[in-house]
């Protein structure tokens, strides 16, 4: 028998709010997350012993403190004012980082001050009302979510590029037409044309949303079938030339949630029954350059570092996972696990618990919070295999992934994150003049159709370019020789011919 490992790190409590629970026709996101906070403490079975020894709260980053306002102001200082709203406070503050993944971060962060002796209690809170501020906007209705504080905390907020220069000249402006080239990579990677590809999205897709269903919190739940992923109805309109609206993470959701991390010897002392407690059992994180700099496009070298670096902390493969919750802001953020993970036995229904950004709900930074309670609670309903859940942040640019057990690991963990990995960026040629091999594209949509093509490419001599096309909306670029013709605002290619030496996978 294993001896009890007192200053293990566990999570005790779990809470979700929307706004099928929250009171009120403008709910703010303090509101939603003092809800949340509440059904966390309740779920611990010990609320007021909880309460009472919370010395941690820490808040994910609301996209209104990230730089995409919507007008609606925010509290002086989240975490303070969401704890309050949940009947709680704390001696420690933290307001987290940008980046989807801060919540698996933060939880390997706290787990470590848990196991260190330097936290007893924590508290991890997110919320965002951001389909509040886009109806109320709408309705010409002026919101006020500001709290005044003049109290002090631990403020996080890194110079961390989720775009390049280079790709922000190019017209990647957006998340949708960022992660199209890697979706394009990909694609060209298997070889498969478009109708080939598409197909593929919406088997994953279509199994994601019947999840949704599963989860009381889901914002878009209801199943599509593959079909329906491919057509026009249901405002399922192009957005680039790879994906259409429901294939993206849909961020008008009013969400919080709450997770309540200790020791197993306090839970103990508290009297939290210990069915309640979910063990950390691995965790590891990684970052990668810029999407143009990277030496691998159409999968992630990060998450192929992480995934099988918190799984050796806890001693497992990936075969012996049962629950699994993958960051699904796009199809290839989940692809880029189902590639790395190689477990031909798992149903695409079973890399999500959730239903994923798109059917249960996008909320900013805070969405592997929800993964995070899904995964919690399937391993109380059944505990006989191991869980893992994985963080996405920026570009595939940030992963955080963690593993978790529903009884005391074989193998303790340490507390220390595993975060090895180290990848050098790829020059970029900033006046590339000559041929050049494509090596991922995306065309915006618009109401007016599509417009000319971002190219990523490889030059000639072997440096990183980026480019914009004027080419037929139906050609296939991928592996196009094309001219390159530097400018002073952005490059232009030109379709070309010829050999071309290859230096660089995609």
């Amino acid at each position: 028998m294993v001896n009890f490992d007192a200053s293990a790190p566990v999570i005790v409590g779990v809470g979700e709010a929307s706004r099928k629970t929250v009171a009120g026709e403008w709910p703010a996101p303090r509101e939603l997350a003092g809800a949340a906070i509440k059904v966390a403490l309740a779920d611990t079975g010990q609320r007021d012993a909880v309460a009472a020894a919370i010395d941690t709260i820490a808040a994910i980053r609301t996209f209104e403190d990230s730089g995409l306002s919507l007008g609606t102001g925010s509290p002086d200082n989240a975490p303070e004012a969401f704890g309050a709203a949940g009947g709680i406070s704390a001696a420690r503050l933290i307001y987290a980082d940008v980046g989807g993944q801060s919540p698996q971060a933060m939880v390997n962060e706290l787990a470590r001050d848990i196991r260190r002796g330097a936290c007893d209690m924590a508290v991890l809170v997110a919320a965002e009302a951001t389909g509040t501020a886009k109806r109320a906007r709408k309705a010409g209705v002026t919101l006020d979510w500001s709290v005044v504080s003049e109290t002090s905390f631990d403020n996080r907020l890194s110079t961390f590029a989720i775009l390049s220069r280079t790709e922000i000249r190019h017209g990647i402006i957006s998340m949708p037409l960022a992660y199209s080239l890697i979706e394009n990579a990909r694609r060209i990677g298997l070889g498969l044309d478009g109708d080939a590809y598409a197909r593929e999205m919406a088997a994953l897709w279509s199994a994601f949303s019947a999840k949704a269903e599963t989860r009381l919190h889901a914002q878009f739940s209801g199943f599509r079938s593959p079909e329906a992923m491919q057509s026009n109805d249901n405002a399922n309109y192009p957005l680039t030339d790879i994906y259409r609206r429901w294939h993206v993470a849909q961020d008008a959701v009013d969400l919080g949630s709450a997770i309540i991390l200790t020791s197993a010897g306090t839970a103990r002392a508290l009297g939290v029954p210990q069915d309640k407690w979910v063990w950390l059992a691995g965790a590891a994180e990684a970052a990668d350059p810029p999407l143009s700099e990277r030496a691998v496009i159409r999968r992630s070298a990060a998450l192929d570092f992480a995934i099988p670096a918190a799984l050796d902390q806890a001693g497992l493969a990936t075969t012996d996972l049962g629950p699994v919750d993958i960051y699904s802001c796009f199809p290839c953020a989940v692809f880029a696990a189902v590639d790395s993970m190689q477990d031909a036995s798992r149903a695409l229904g079973d890399y999500t618990l959730t239903g994923g950004l798109t059917f249960f709900g996008g909320p900013g930074n805070g969405f592997a919070m929800y993964n995070i309670a899904a995964m919690v609670d399937t391993l109380r309903q059944d505990g006989s295999k191991p869980a893992m859940v994985t963080a996405n942040g920026g570009v595939m640019s940030k992963q955080a992934v963690g593993i978790y057990t529903a009884t005391q690991p074989n193998i303790p963990y340490s507390g220390d994150v595993a975060k090895g990995y180290v990848l050098a960026p790829i020059p970029i040629d900033d006046a590339p003049q000559g041929k050049g091999r494509v090596l991922s594209f995306v065309r915006p949509a618009g109401k007016d159709g599509f417009g000319p093509a971002t190219v990523l490419l490889e030059t000639e001599g072997g440096a990183r370019a980026m480019a914009m096309i004027d080419c037929p909306v139906d050609a296939d670029l991928g592996n196009a020789v094309v001219h390159v013709t530097p400018g002073e605002k952005r490059h232009i290619a030109a379709l070309g011919s010829g050999p071309l030496k290859s230096t660089f996978a995609v």
